[in-house]
């Protein structure tokens, strides 16, 4: 299996501003249509097609039998000048068999893909390069970048939130939150303190016991938050805060961070400011902040309005 790889999230507005970019050059090229690959192709063509006017058509692929065939009624007309679109140029056949099936069918084309790297088996004509090390990240796919979906190469056989990943906070959630004010008073004393802590009464509705737990907690703390979790059941990978790349200002930073490098598609946060950054920065995974009783969804994005 390929080393793993962090994520790099395309929202829908990312996935927009892709596709505008290219609508000016694409004007020039007296294309007839659009032809997306369903499903990952579709949000992108229809942005485009609705940008350049044209008719949308859609190609199905069957991963299993390689097998291409229309997925709308309606197809181009033979001889079309089409653009053909897909979220991203992977190391599979999908877009390799369906170039072969519309250059089969008599079609002049140009490829249009989201994403695309040097593992890529076809090089679209346009699209955006993911760095080395990235891969690319849709949220009409979101399960799709866990090692769990990697297992399956490609072919899953559950529904796609079986692949899910996981994670949480830790203080607010499995145990009390102290205030900030008494680890400036007597760090020693609060930490004492905290070992002692039994975990919270409510606890998110899941199983807990093997999730990756993300902490702001420094580095230096390890071992005895190692202690107190696995005393209490509590046996996920931990991940903390290393202090010479983040300081205790930007936890919330070093928590997307790993949500991203981890490839996590849901988080579970105690702090609302801490959740609303995330979600900023980690625009598909499913954000949670937890009140101490409930979780409640969180979306965050720039109001570009504020700043004209």
């Amino acid at each position: 299996m390929p080393a793993a790889r962090a994520a790099f999230p395309y929202d829908y507005a990312r996935v927009e501003q892709v596709v505008a970019g290219h609508v000016p050059q694409w004007r020039g090229m007296r294309f007839d249509a659009v032809v997306a690959i369903a499903r990952g192709g579709l949000p992108a063509a229809l942005i485009a097609s609705t940008a350049l006017d044209l008719p949308l058509h859609a190609l199905s692929y069957e991963r299993r039998t390689r097998g291409v065939s229309w997925f709308t009624a309606q197809v181009p007309p033979a001889g079309a000048r089409v653009l053909l679109v897909e979220d991203i140029a992977g190391r599979g056949t999908t877009l390799s068999d369906s170039i072969e099936f519309l250059a089969a069918a008599g079609y002049a084309f140009k490829v249009f893909t989201l994403a695309y790297d040097a593992e890529s088996r076809v090089r679209p004509d346009f699209g955006v390069e993911i760095p080395p090390g990235l891969r690319a990240w849709f949220p009409w796919e979101r399960e799709s970048v866990t090692p769990a979906y990697d297992a399956t190469r490609n072919l899953p056989g559950q529904p796609a939130d079986a692949y899910a990943s996981w994670a949480i906070d830790l203080d607010g959630i499995l145990l009390p939150d102290l205030s900030p004010g008494l680890y400036e008073t007597d760090l020693a004393a609060t930490l004492a303190r905290r070992d002692l802590l039994l975990p919270c009464e409510v606890l998110p509705a899941r199983d807990l016991s093997r999730l990756t737990i993300i902490t702001g907690r420094p580095e230096q703390d390890r071992a005895r938050t190692q202690d107190w979790l696995h005393r209490h059941g509590f046996h996920g990978k931990l991940v903390m805060r290393d202090e010479t790349r983040h300081s205790a200002g930007q936890t919330a930073e070093h928590k997307a961070q790993a949500i991203l490098a981890g490839c996590h598609t849901h988080f579970i946060e105690s702090d609302m400011a801490q959740a609303l950054e995330i979600a900023r920065r980690v625009q598909v995974a499913r954000v949670y902040w937890w009140n101490g009783q409930t979780a409640l969804s969180v979306y965050a994005s720039h109001a570009a309005e504020l700043g004209q």
